[in-house]
């Protein structure tokens, strides 16, 4: 038992840290309500919504309220230890005065309840208090994940007053930092314990404060927003882990050995007191693996080995490897774009090599390969919802074959004046693409996501132009014309966006109606088809016929020309003999009746039998018979006898 001298000290300390605890609350409560007045409210004139403008500015409101929170805590446990210590004193005043009755003790007296209160108070009221951190912490992520979530797409904080932000962000550092680091100094004595949990929480909202300046610093000075988003993602993720943290604890408390007390509260975060509880980092280890196994595990020579020569190397192997991030490679066949601090430094891109940057996450290196052909595939969904991709060999009609079908309104041939001329077709549109090393900031920094552009674009284009064309087109032969069109289009649209991307190729593939109605259209493809086939063979008769009866008649033609000339030319000849006959009849009549009379036996007789019969014999009487060959010819004719006679 405390002697009154101890007691009185302890209920003085006790005071004294209900009287910090409720300046530690304050100081909380009064950052809190600033940051949530500056960073949180929206303000009419500025274009984010509140003041600061700044992510990074308004997530210091977790760590503000949790140390709000943790204050109020220690100053109760303040107050009732100071109670239950000064009722210790009376206690022993009381015993000294042996005020006692037979059946009465000072220890059992009802009127001595604070010793009880406190007792309670230290076993129940932690994990009350690491419950209400954990639902704090929960409902502000989803209040800070609904509203950026519900930002408008490309919409980046902006501060009213980029450098008031800053100088708001470091007056937070001034009040965060000096208590907190009173408070870590306190806490070294067992009184102020309770302290720790909230001179780390106001350390951790030092540093939340600290980043929030350099980011509204880099807006103010180089018109840079990502850092502050980037570095808002980091802080966002770090307040989750320490909320599963503080919900791990909470359950191992319950298996945790009774044979030790708590060396610390069970809403203190072991991962913060890594880096604010004063005796460094290995200590801090030791004490929550002497606290989690039971025993003193901190005592053994192999925790002292690795406490001397293990932490130190990693220490400095992560010092190592922070430093080789200065160095950045770019490949072949690539080039790449030097940033820092988030910032274009060198419009000119780098050239295949080794480089020297400053260390992560200060600069970067960012590495494009403009000679790799891209693909992306406009129309279709060809991930399902288990992230499988369908990508069939074969497209058959009345199948499925994406996990979503695309379906792009075309125009369609009807006589039926009741329907709308329009049908529904499927249609994957392979976008071939390479980036332009002339347009390589374009591609990388003008647009977030410029495949995702370009994939935005390539629908845009096709459902325009899939509107104005027949869906028999489309199917057949139109096809090959389509997919130039489609390039161009895209191409120019992809221009005037300034994606930087140069189109390839636009392919235009697996075109077919929807399922369910695919066996009708079916029907109409066979009668199309059938219709095309009696068109072709019309067009094969009618190139087949056609030569043959151009050449008929330009045979006959030929033909009768040639006759036409014939006629003409003999006509002439004839007209030319029958001058020169009667120029030689009129000079001598008898000589050319005889030489006509002899060329007329010598040409057309040439074949008939002749008799040549003399005239001064007038008696003579031959018989012929003709029924025999005839043999009067000079050659057999019996001359002598003739003579004779």
């Amino acid at each position: 038992m405390k002697n009154e001298k101890d007691l009185r000290m302890c209920c003085e300390k006790s005071r004294q840290l209900m009287i910090l605890a409720v300046v530690g609350s304050v100081v909380g409560l009064v950052l809190t309500i600033g940051v949530i007045v500056f960073g949180i409210a929206n303000w009419p004139w500025s274009k984010y919504g509140s003041w600061a403008g700044s992510d990074v500015f308004a997530l210091m409101v977790v760590p503000f309220m949790i140390a709000t929170l943790y204050s109020v805590a220690a100053a109760i446990n303040g107050y009732i230890s100071s109670a239950a210590y000064q009722e210790e004193e009376e206690k022993i005043l009381l015993a000294r005065r042996k005020e006692k009755i037979a059946a009465f003790e000072v220890n059992e007296d009802v009127r001595f309840t604070s010793g009880r209160s406190l007792k309670n108070y230290q076993k129940y009221a932690p994990f009350a208090i690491a419950a209400m951190a954990v639902i704090l912490i929960i409902a502000l992520m989803f209040m800070f994940s609904g509203s950026w979530s519900a930002r408008q797409p490309g919409t980046l904080p902006v501060p009213v007053d980029a450098l008031g932000s800053v100088v708001a962000a470091i007056v937070a550092m001034v009040f965060s930092i000096f208590p907190g680091v009173f408070f870590l100094g306190q806490s070294k004595d067992p009184m102020f314990r309770w302290l720790r949990p909230v001179g780390a929480w106001l350390v951790a909202g030092f540093s939340v404060a600290l980043v929030a300046a350099i980011g509204s610093l880099c807006y103010y000075r180089y018109n840079i927003t990502q850092f502050n988003v980037n570095a808002a993602k980091v802080v966002f993720f770090s307040f989750g882990v320490l909320g599963v943290e503080l919900i791990c604890i909470f359950v191992s408390e319950f298996y945790r050995p009774r044979s030790l007390e708590a060396p610390r509260p069970v809403f203190e975060s072991r991962i913060l007191a890594l880096f604010t509880e004063p005796g460094g980092v290995a200590r801090n280890i030791a004490g929550t693996l002497d606290y989690q196994f039971g025993f003193k595990v901190s005592g053994t020579w192999i925790y002292s080995f690795a406490e001397r020569f293990l932490f130190p190397l990693i220490i400095l192997w992560l010092v190592i490897l922070w430093a080789f991030t200065c160095i950045a490679e770019v490949g072949p066949n690539q080039l790449g774009i030097r940033l820092e601090f988030g910032r274009i430094i060198d419009k000119t891109p780098l050239e295949p090599g080794i480089y020297f940057k400053l260390p992560y996450p200060f600069g970067k290196i960012v590495n494009y390969s403009c000679d790799q052909i891209k693909t992306i595939n406009v129309g279709p969904k060809m991930v399902d919802a288990d992230g499988k991709e369908t990508r069939p060999m074969l497209v058959a009609w009345d199948k499925k074959h994406y996990a979503e079908e695309s379906r792009y309104l075309v125009a369609s041939e009807t006589e039926d004046k009741t329907s709308a001329p329009v049908s529904f077709l499927g249609i994957s549109i392979p976008i071939q693409y390479q980036i332009r090393k002339d347009s390589l900031i374009d591609y990388g920094f003008r647009n977030q996501n410029s495949d995702n552009a370009l994939k935005n674009i390539g629908e845009q284009v096709a459902s325009k132009f899939f509107a104005s064309v027949s869906i028999f087109d489309i199917m057949s032969s139109g096809r090959t014309k389509a997919s130039e069109i489609l390039h161009q289009n895209i191409q120019r649209e992809a221009d005037n966006a300034g994606l930087g991307i140069n189109i390839v190729k636009v392919n235009i593939h697996d075109a077919h109606p929807p399922q369910d109605v695919s066996p009708e259209f079916q029907k109409v493809i066979g009668a199309s088809e059938e219709m095309e086939s009696s068109i072709l063979e019309a067009h094969a008769y009618y190139n087949d016929i056609v030569p043959m009866i151009e050449a008929h008649k330009d045979r006959l033609i030929a033909d009768a020309e040639s006759y036409a000339f014939q006629v003409k030319l003999v006509s002439q000849a004839e007209s030319e003999r029958f001058l020169r006959q009667l120029v030689s009849y009129r000079t001598m009549p008898q000589l050319f009746k005889l030489r006509n009379y002899l060329e007329m036996l010598e040409d057309d007789a040439a074949k008939a039998r002749k008799y040549i019969l003399s005239a001064s014999l007038e008696y003579e009487i031959y018989e012929l018979n003709f029924e025999k060959k005839g043999q009067l010819d000079l050659i057999d004719a019996n001359l002598e006898e003739i003579n004779q006679k």
